[in-house]
């Protein structure tokens, strides 16, 4: 019962308060079919110009809804849940939690409060643009319609920053994919350096092995000439050896002369 009551009376609260009572709760601007918002465990119909407070957990069915505060607009298609979180303080900051279906993100680049759509496959960050996040069992795509957004992977903490007419793509056991118009961003690791595209990485490969074979084969080079000296080397003697040959033949030489003389 008391439950019950809990129920019916914050259900009265949000139908009665007016949109611009709480500066930092989000109102339901727009709403067509059937949208529902957890409270006490269990899902009650949102009406137009509800006010939802600070991370209410937020369903669509068959229907939409556009939630409002300020400059700023999120917008629910059909199946779709999240939950919002807002963070106070001299830096607010926003970040809607996403389960599935599509959320598309709208705020004015002046007034715009620190934003972020997070999904269970990436965190998409921002600073007044327009984009949209679509979450699925497998992976989770971003597409921008105005400004930059800053893709990190949950998965692999690879990041890529995205411009007006691009998306990526991210997945489990997936990379990055980046498409669009454009030169298109590259792909950061996480350590901050850019990562190579699968083709690029191969050719980085084989280039490296090349290397790696040409020095074998260099080294191997350098042993045949090596073995070459031995043989050179031991030519030598052969020929010293000749020397005293030769001496021994001038000995005879001289003999002969000494008996010419000795006959004279």
């Amino acid at each position: 019962m008391r439950t019950f009551l809990r129920r019916l009376v914050w259900i009265l609260v949000l139908s009665l308060i007016p949109s611009g009572a709480f500066a930092d709760d989000w109102v339901a601007e727009k709403l067509r079919g059937a949208v529902f918002v957890m409270v006490d465990s269990e899902w009650v119909k949102l009406e137009r110009g509800a006010i939802v407070p600070d991370d209410r957990v937020i369903r669509t069915m068959n229907g939409r809804i556009t939630l409002t505060r300020g400059a700023e607009t999120i917008d629910l298609g059909p199946n779709t849940q999240i939950q919002i979180f807002d963070k106070p303080g001299r830096m607010p900051f926003t970040t809607v939690k996403e389960y599935f279906g599509t959320v598309e993100v709208e705020a004015e680049v002046k007034q715009v409060r620190h934003f972020a759509v997070q999904t269970p496959h990436l965190v998409a960050v921002v600073k007044g643009t327009r984009f949209v996040v679509t979450a699925g069992k497998t992976s989770s795509e971003v597409s921008v319609n105005r400004g930059s957004v800053a893709v990190e992977s949950n998965e692999t903490r690879t990041s890529v920053l995205l411009a007006v007419g691009q998306s990526v793509e991210v997945g489990l056991d997936k990379a990055m994919q980046v498409s669009g118009r454009g030169a298109l961003p590259q792909v950061l690791g996480a350590d901050g350096k850019p990562e190579l595209p699968d083709a690029a990485a191969d050719a980085a490969r084989a280039g490296g092995n090349a290397g790696i074979a040409g020095n074998a084969g260099g080294n191997s080079g350098n042993a045949g000439n090596s073995g070459g000296a031995p043989g050179n080397s031991g030519g030598a003697p052969g020929n010293s050896g000749g020397a005293p040959g030769n001496s021994g033949t001038a000995g005879e030489a001289r003999g002969n002369s000494e008996n010419a003389k000795g006959n004279t």
